[in-house]
């Protein structure tokens, strides 16, 4: 187990720059995941701790030693990819055991070893199975145990429930969590499933083309978005997100209008945008000023999600489920001053308030 340290690094082809200087320390036993778009460096920035991209810049440390110029093998890390790479004319056995034998390691290290981690992932049954004799969730399994069995300082995993059904993904992301809070290794986990990253995560970072956006707690990136892009892009169904301007200490998008919140310093007539989630916005009859009229419904079971218009402003509203409701329903909204997010137009950046 050991801390990864991340100084400046940067990835560049040539004039394209696909990473620009991350810095960023894993603690010990934290499990953090890189979350964004395709092509936003993520998979590159795992590349690059992992040995398989050179850094263009920058320093990589894991634990005591820098690693920046060391090949994979020497760097003590274990990789887990998209596509499970296991050989198809060995036994689960031998696949798990097949890294260590290549380390020429003792015999009887290799069998307590993969005993060890078949037991952890439930695989006892299966070690004597080809792999064409497992299921999709069974093969991640014992992709996992091999990189388990190698005992390394950090985890690497590369979208590895992309390939699964969606209940499935559900399964294995408990087993992940079970498995990293159980060896206690520090892992660094990239997805562009915000669901994934939100639920597995110690901590998020969060990427768009090359930049890291923000990092923090999924809570904290929920609550607090740095920016426009990390608003819109946590959450499900994703924040509202409506452009205006300050008029009068007031946010004014067309016929929509409502009070700034106090603390909040915005200069007349700039352009900002309000953010609110479809949640956070109550359904209030006694609010008489914003009106609401829905034109889709979607009953979620526990949920109703409406979408509709308000003074002239497509919003979605989360609510409980509401069976009464249905399409041209009308209700009165009330926006809470605590629950609101407000960012600079032009920079995308977070506007501060007292809240």
């Amino acid at each position: 187990m050991a801390q990864v340290k991340l100084s400046a690094v940067r990835k560049a082809y040539g004039a394209v720059i696909a990473v620009h200087g991350v810095d960023l320390v894993i603690d010990d036993g934290e499990l953090v995941v890189f979350l964004g778009p395709s092509g936003c460096g993520k998979s590159t920035t795992l590349r690059m701790i992992a040995g398989l991209e050179t850094i263009t810049s920058g320093t990589l440390h894991i634990g005591d030693r820098d690693v920046t110029a060391l090949e994979p093998k020497d760097r003590n890390i274990a990789m887990v990819f998209q596509n499970y790479a296991l050989y198809p004319h060995k036994t689960i056995r031998e696949n798990l055991a097949f890294g260590l034998r290549m380390h020429k390691m003792d015999r009887a290290e290799i069998e307590k070893r993969v005993g060890e981690a078949s037991s952890v992932l439930g695989l006892n049954e299966l070690l004597d199975r080809k792999p064409r004799q497992l299921s999709g969730g069974q093969m991640q399994r014992v992709a996992l145990g091999r990189a388990l069995v190698r005992e390394p300082e950090v985890f690497l995993l590369d979208e590895p429930l992309s390939n699964l059904d969606a209940k499935l993904r559900v399964k294995m992301r408990e087993e992940i969590a079970r498995l990293q809070k159980q060896v206690g290794t520090s892992m660094v986990y990239v997805t562009h499933d915000q669901v994934e990253a939100m639920t597995l995560a110690d901590r998020i970072v969060i990427m768009k083309d090359g930049h890291v956006q923000q990092v923090g707690a999924p809570l904290e990136v929920y609550d607090r978005p740095a920016n426009l892009f990390v608003a819109g892009f946590i959450g499900s169904p994703e924040m509202n997100l409506v452009e205006g301007r300050v008029v009068q200490g007031r946010f004014e998008a067309g016929e929509f209008s409502i009070d700034l919140p106090k603390g909040m310093t915005a200069e007349e007539n700039s352009a900002i945008s309000l953010g609110i989630r479809p949640e956070h916005i109550e359904i209030d009859d006694t609010a008489s000023d914003i009106a609401f009229t829905a034109d889709i419904i979607e009953q979620l079971g526990a949920q109703t999600l409406c979408a509709g218009t308000a003074q002239g402003v497509r919003l979605r509203v989360m609510t409980t489920r509401r069976d009464d409701v249905h399409r041209g329903s009308g209700f009165s909204l009330r926006f809470p001053a605590n629950r609101l997010h407000f960012f600079n137009t032009e920079t995308g950046n977070r506007i501060s308030t007292e809240h």
